[in-house]
Formats: C-alpha cells, sequence, structure tokens
C-alpha cells in the first residue's frame, strides 16, 4: 500500500477523463482504508463503522491470529489489522423500524428521532429485554452460519421505546464483548474508539457503547473514512509523506464529540455483559436445530 503499481494509460484517460501519466497507487481493502482514515494507528484506538454491518479494527505491528478477529494486512507500509465485524448494523435498526414496527422511513423521516426519544427514557437493560443481534448469522467470533436473532425477556408491560433500546444495546454489548476478546487475544490494549457511519451519527447509541464497552467513543467529522484512507494511500504515494502513519496523522478527521462512560450505567452494563455472553452457549443447539428443521421444510 502506498506505492506506485503503474500510471495512466492514455486509452484509460480517454475512457475516465483522467490525466494520462496520473499515478496508480496501491491502496487496500474497503475496511482496511476505514481503519487508516480514523489514524488507527493512535496507540490504544480501535475504529468501529456503524455501518450496514458493525465492524471494528484494531492495528499491530506483530502478526497474531484468533478467532476473536480476523487477520488482515494493514493499509501502512506493515503491519496488520485485527477486524471484528457483525453483519447486522444498522441493517437491523431499519429492519425493525420496517418489519417489527411497520413503519416507513420514507413517509415518516422523523421516526428514528421519534424512537431515540422513547428509548432515552428507558434505563440500560431496556427493563429485562435482551436482544442478540444475529439475523444475518455471526462472523467474529463464533463463525456460526446458523445462528439467529433473539429477542428475550418480552412481557406484555413492555413497549416499543424498550425494545428499540433493547437492539441498539444488542449491538452495543456484541462489540464490547468482541473488542475484549479480540484485545484480550492480540495483546493489544484497547483503550477508546473513534466512530464513523451511520450509526455514529446517533448520540445515544454512541453513549450506549460507551458505557457498555468501558470505553471512550470518539465521533469523527469524516463523512467517508474508506474514502479518505484511500487517498492517504496515494498521499503518501505521490510523495507527500514519508509513511502512510504520517499521512495518516495529518489527513485524518478529527473528532467532534467525545463519549465517555458514566460510573453508575458502566457498571449496569458490565452485569448485562456478563449475563449477553452466556446467550449464545445457551441457545446455540437450539439454533441450529431450528435452522436444519427450517431448511428441510424450504420448497
Amino acid at each position: 500500500p502506498g506505492e506506485q503499481v503503474g500510471e495512466v494509460t492514455t486509452a484509460a484517460a480517454m475512457l475516465t477523463g483522467l490525466k494520462t501519466g496520473t499515478p496508480v497507487i496501491a491502496g487496500g481493502g474497503d475496511g482496511q482504508c476505514a481503519g487508516t482514515g480514523t489514524n488507527v494507528f493512535v496507540k490504544g484506538r480501535a475504529y468501529v463503522n456503524i455501518g450496514t454491518a458493525c465492524v471494528s479494527g484494531s492495528a499491530a505491528h506483530a502478526y497474531a491470529d484468533a478467532q476473536a478477529f480476523r487477520t488482515m494486512t494493514a493499509l501502512a507500509e506493515d503491519g496488520y489489522i485485527f477486524e471484528t465485524c457483525l453483519r447486522s448494523g444498522t441493517f437491523l435498526v431499519n429492519w425493525f423500524v420496517e418489519n417489527l414496527f411497520n413503519i416507513d422511513p420514507a413517509k415518516h423521516p422523523g421516526i428514528f428521532k421519534t424512537l431515540e426519544a422513547e428509548a432515552a427514557l428507558v434505563p440500560p437493560g431496556a427493563n429485562g429485554i435482551l436482544v442478540m443481534p444475529h439475523w444475518s448469522g455471526s462472523m467474529t467470533p463464533h463463525w456460526d452460519a446458523a445462528t439467529r436473532g433473539v429477542i428475550l425477556g418480552l412481557s406484555a408491560s413492555h413497549h416499543r421505546g424498550e425494545v428499540y433500546r433493547a437492539l441498539l444495546e444488542g449491538i452495543a454489548l456484541e462489540q464490547a464483548m468482541m473488542t475484549n476478546l479480540a484485545a484480550a487475544a492480540s495483546g493489544q490494549a484497547i483503550t477508546h474508539y473513534v466512530a464513523i457511519g451511520g450509526g455514529a451519527r446517533s448520540g445515544l447509541w454512541c453513549q450506549i457503547l460507551a458505557d457498555a464497552a468501558a470505553r471512550d467513543v470518539k465521533r469523527l467529522d469524516t463523512l467517508e473514512a474508506s474514502a479518505l484512507g484511500a487517498a492517504i494511500a496515494a498521499a503518501k504515494g505521490a510523495g507527500w509523506f514519508k509513511s502512510i502513519p504520517e499521512a495518516a496523522a495529518a489527513m485524518a478527521g478529527k473528532p467532534v464529540k467525545t463519549f465517555r462512560p458514566r460510573t453508575k450505567q458502566s457498571s449496569r452494563y458490565r452485569e448485562l455483559l456478563a449475563i449477553y455472553m452466556g446467550l449464545y452457549p445457551a441457545v446455540r443447539d437450539v439454533s441450529t436445530r431450528l435452522f436444519e428443521f427450517a431448511a428441510r421444510g424450504r420448497p
């Protein structure tokens, strides 16, 4: 990454409108570009992209391998990204609103603010509702295609705001669990997140993540971290900087708001995380049997 691999040919220039001879610089995968775009090289930092999926990663020079993460080449001169991935991020939020709450956001554009306001009135733990957000199976850390989503603890006294909060909490708890496992397995201490993606615009969600993970969450002003990471590699390749980390330090977005874990709420989430970590082992066999049962019934 950051090395010139060629230049725009005359034929390519005619097709694209780019200038003939423009250097072509090696980049990287979208997740690794996002890491560089958030300057993941800062000690103790992990990026968390709360997008359609919820993808997080931390950087290291030494290679490590564990079930808790997948090891990717960093978008830098050397090193690796230890990446966790929950396949249901904002996709699941939209699914809840459209399919469970039966609300079309296009016709009701204020629905997310309304739901956040309702959820903000609910205490940590959503009054006994726990969501395991495996609607699309599990990548890290379980690597289980048969696992499915769980909404546990529902009673007739619960309402929409509690369910919505439990959803945000479920994704935050899953991320906190994955980060803890990845940090332990890699030996890389993670002290804070930098948050990007559409879900990072939610102040409530960022605060829940900070409380659940007991780590600061810094919301960046970066709109497209992956594109910025590719530009950082290009800047180094063009000779503007001596290294990609140097370019990242100069070009990455700056924090516009920091969400800090609160003592009382973090204590509650620490208890809830212990409960949450027992949920997947408790339902794994039932989920597999149900998955196989449903598969046999399909035409």
